[in-house]
């Protein structure tokens, strides 16, 4: 069995050091697996709390203003932090690509009509009548501090339906 060459990877500004010898029948298990820990490691800049993610839904019906945005307000997930359930408004911490998503669910009878917003620049709109759900998934490109938010349209009288049915979400792609 042949040895295959010893991998090392180091820095000299404060990157951790990382060495692993594979054997040829381990090296793309292996390779991956170093991938996948410089990506968590702190000494990367990696780790859970560098990668933005949330899931928020709306816990009671709600009949919004016009242009209301939207307070999902039971929170599921948050990884950082950077949704705020006080203001319905998801701050991005780092440039990059983002998939968001949001269902809204309307309630008996009513027609449902909202927008996902982008520092208060409509982006896509969702649509539900009776019960139905509007569902959108946006890949976006955002920059540091951009404000990502579901608001209420200009139509009047229109609910939304809670109980867990209406939910925003989004994570950090690359």
């Amino acid at each position: 069995m042949a040895i295959l060459p010893l991998l090392i990877m180091t820095s000299l500004n404060n990157i951790c050091d990382f060495t692993f010898i594979t054997t040829e029948n381990e090296i793309v298990e292996d390779l991956l697996n170093v991938i996948f820990k410089l990506k968590k490691s702190k000494c990367y800049g990696g780790g859970q709390t560098s990668i933005p993610a949330f899931t928020a839904t709306l816990s009671k019906d709600l009949t919004p203003q016009i242009n209301e945005i939207i307070i999902f307000d039971s929170v599921k997930t948050n990884v950082g932090g950077h949704y705020s359930s006080s203001t319905g408004i998801f701050t991005s911490p780092r440039n990059g690509l983002y998939m968001i998503s949001a269902t809204m669910r309307s309630t008996a009878t009513k027609h449902l009509h909202c927008e996902l917003m982008v520092n208060e620049v409509m982006k896509v709109k969702i649509f539900g009548t009776n019960y139905s759900t509007g569902t959108i998934n946006v890949v976006l490109l955002l920059k540091t501090g951009d404000k990502v938010s579901i608001k209420k349209d200009h139509r009047s009288g229109e609910g939304i339906l809670g109980r867990e049915w209406s939910m925003f979400s989004g994570y950090f792609i690359a």
